[in-house]
């Protein structure tokens, strides 16, 4: 398909990735690796920023774009033709780490004009590019779609085969890290500035709200603000809060943070005469507004020197700049390591449901002493699990011989000779949940609000790495 040949491909994909490596700026990376596919032969390639909704924030192209193609991009009919396009309908048309959708097939080209009739050219070969064919690629991180790259108009007028689409697939894969990276690094930023917001605070619970201003978490803790219950403010607007005395200057500064994605910091006194503290910090993710949390403390303060040590320890730690698939177990056993002999916890494992829930799997466990298979870990999915109420319950728990009585904790803690425990939720969403547990010796660990926050710190970055 293209004008060049294999080897002189490679050549320039290595001279290319090279300057490529010597750039920090994200925006200026991914400009230049989608020129790289130019020098590929395609003379229009697109990279789409999506967010978790299929809402595209950002585009990338090599050629001038019409000044609304964001917004038609986005209207409802484009957001359901891209929620096909991501569907396993498509699968039958993989190419290696692209999807090629030629418009001479009929069911392809049913699925690209979204069911319309539309006449085809008699004169379309097998071998021949036609201006409606699809050629695109789907990059993700931890398993969602962040990004849709197109290639379009090959400067040889040829269909992609699976030998000519080698060398583009691999360029994808250095591009997903790069954008993978960036996903992690931005993550990183906000852990950061939620660790710092507290550093001088007491906190007392948290708000978390999406891209539409729809409240996402709230923690039981702030039942006592609210005349609701956190349960029934999930998935309420924002402005719900309004009727509960938050003023309209919260809110002001709500949107203001919203909009420079800046954090913002202020003592707001409510109409039920109460004064608290709030900390808003929008998260962004690849330079879009993502979701906002909202901490709501008293302002009493507390020490947390130990936090700001522990915190550089952790980004000393994570600190390389890509982190390839392969090097993510490495990257999880620094942190499951570092958290052990931080805390002197003993025989870590992370555990993650069956497909149909009805068990909990162990899928690592690490001593330097004890030989068990991870399987023998597993264990029902019930409340008689410490790590399953951990889950359920959305909070770090810990428990110690003589409290509470949960047979399957028991059986552990017979294999292991150990009698306290500590569940830790690292990812706890409905497409995917993930839970950690350490052992320790009884009595020489206590959850406070300080090793709380640390704890909460570590689960997110580890969930980067499961």
């Amino acid at each position: 398909m293209n004008t060049l040949n294999t080897l002189e491909n490679l050549t320039v994909l290595e001279k290319e990735l090279l300057e490529i490596s010597k750039e920090a700026d994200f925006n200026t990376r991914v400009n230049q690796i989608v020129n790289v596919f130019k020098s590929l032969g395609w003379n229009k390639v697109i990279l789409q920023l999506i967010d978790r909704f299929l809402v595209v924030k950002k585009v990338f192209s090599n050629f001038p774009l019409h000044g609304d193609y964001i917004n038609r991009l986005n209207a409802p009919k484009a957001i359901n033709m891209r929620r096909i396009l991501l569907s396993n309908a498509v699968n039958k048309w993989a190419m290696g780490n692209f999807v090629y959708l030629p418009w001479r097939d009929n069911e392809a080209r049913n699925l690209i004009s979204d069911g319309v009739e539309i006449a085809i050219p008699i004169k379309v070969r097998k071998d021949q590019w036609h201006e409606n064919d699809l050629l695109f690629s789907v990059l993700g991180h931890q398993r969602t779609p962040v990004a849709i790259l197109i290639l379009d108009s090959p400067v040889d007028g040829r269909a992609p085969t699976p030998s000519t689409i080698k060398i583009p697939s691999l360029l994808t894969l250095y591009l997903k890290e790069i954008i993978s990276n960036q996903v992690y690094l931005d993550t990183m930023k906000t852990s950061t500035e939620l660790v710092n917001a507290v550093s001088s605070t007491d906190l007392i619970g948290h708000i978390k709200t999406d891209p539409g201003d729809v409240i996402e978490e709230v923690t039981p803790s702030l039942d006592n603000i609210f005349p609701e219950s956190s349960s029934n403010l999930t998935g309420k607007s924002l402005n719900l809060l309004v009727q509960y005395g938050v003023p309209e200057t919260f809110f002001e500064k709500y949107d203001s943070a919203k909009k420079s994605l800046e954090v913002e910091t202020f003592i707001q006194h409510l109409q039920t005469g109460q004064t608290f503290h709030f900390t808003i910090i929008p998260e962004a993710i690849l330079g879009s507004f993502s979701c906002m949390h909202i901490l709501v403390c008293t302002g009493e303060a507390i020490n947390l020197s130990k936090i700001s040590h522990v915190l550089s320890n952790i980004i000393e730690l994570m600190r390389d700049k890509i982190v390839p698939e392969e090097d993510k177990s490495k990257k999880r056993l620094l942190l499951i390591n570092w958290l052990k002999d931080s805390f002197h916890f003993r025989y870590p494992r992370i555990y993650i449901p069956s497909d149909d829930e009805a068990w909990l799997r162990c899928v690592l466990f690490a001593s330097d002493n004890l030989n068990i298979p991870p399987s023998e870990f597993d264990h029902p999915f019930n409340r008689n699990s410490l790590a399953v109420n951990s889950l359920l319950e959305k909070e770090i728990l810990t428990l110690e011989e003589g409290e509470k009585h949960l047979r399957d904790v028991r059986k552990i803690w017979d294999l292991l000779k150990t009698e306290a425990a500590i569940a830790i939720p690292v990812i706890n969403t409905a497409a995917q949940k993930a839970v950690a547990v350490f052992d320790y010796e009884k009595g020489t660990f206590k959850l406070t609000h300080e090793n709380k926050l640390i704890i909460k710190l570590w689960s997110q970055l580890v969930a980067l790495v499961i």
